[in-house]
C-alpha cells in the first residue's frame, strides 16, 4: 500500500492510499508508529481514518495542515509504516444479478457448439 495523493480540507490533511480500506489493525499500528514522532515534530494532533466515497479509497486524515516540509517527513512517516499492508481493491461484481458476459454467451450456445435461434 502506498499514499497516491495528498489533499488539503478546510484544517485536515488528507493522505489518499491505493487500497479501498485499512484495518482497524492497521490503523493502530500506524498511529502507534507515527504518533510518537508527530509529537516529536511539534504536531499535537492525531491521525483518524475514512474511506473517500466517490474514489473508493482510503484516507489516512492529519487533523491539521503542517509547513510543507513537515508535511513531507508525516508522509514518509506515513509510507513507511504502510509500504508492507496489502492492497484491498472493492469487488468489481454485479449483485443485482451475478450474471457475467461468458456466462450469458454459454447459455446460448447449445451442446453441438451451434447458436440457438430465438
Amino acid at each position: 500500500m502506498k499514499i497516491v495523493e495528498e489533499r488539503e480540507a478546510w484544517i485536515h490533511t488528507h493522505f489518499i492510499v491505493d487500497s479501498f480500506y485499512i484495518t482497524e489493525q492497521e490503523c493502530r499500528q500506524i498511529s502507534i508508529s507515527v504518533e510518537p514522532e508527530l509529537m516529536q515534530l511539534g504536531i499535537q494532533y492525531g491521525l483518524t481514518y475514512n474511506i473517500a466515497p466517490s474514489k473508493h479509497r482510503a484516507i489516512i486524515v492529519l487533523e491539521c495542515i503542517p509547513f510543507d516540509p513537515v508535511k513531507a517527513i508525516v508522509k514518509n512517516l506515513i509510507d513507511d509504516v504502510i509500504e508492507d499492508f496489502p492492497v484491498r481493491l472493492p469487488e468489481q461484481r454485479n449483485v443485482v444479478t451475478n450474471i457475467t458476459v461468458a456466462d450469458q454467451e454459454a447459455e446460448q450456445t447449445d451442446v453441438s457448439g451451434q447458436a440457438r435461434v430465438q
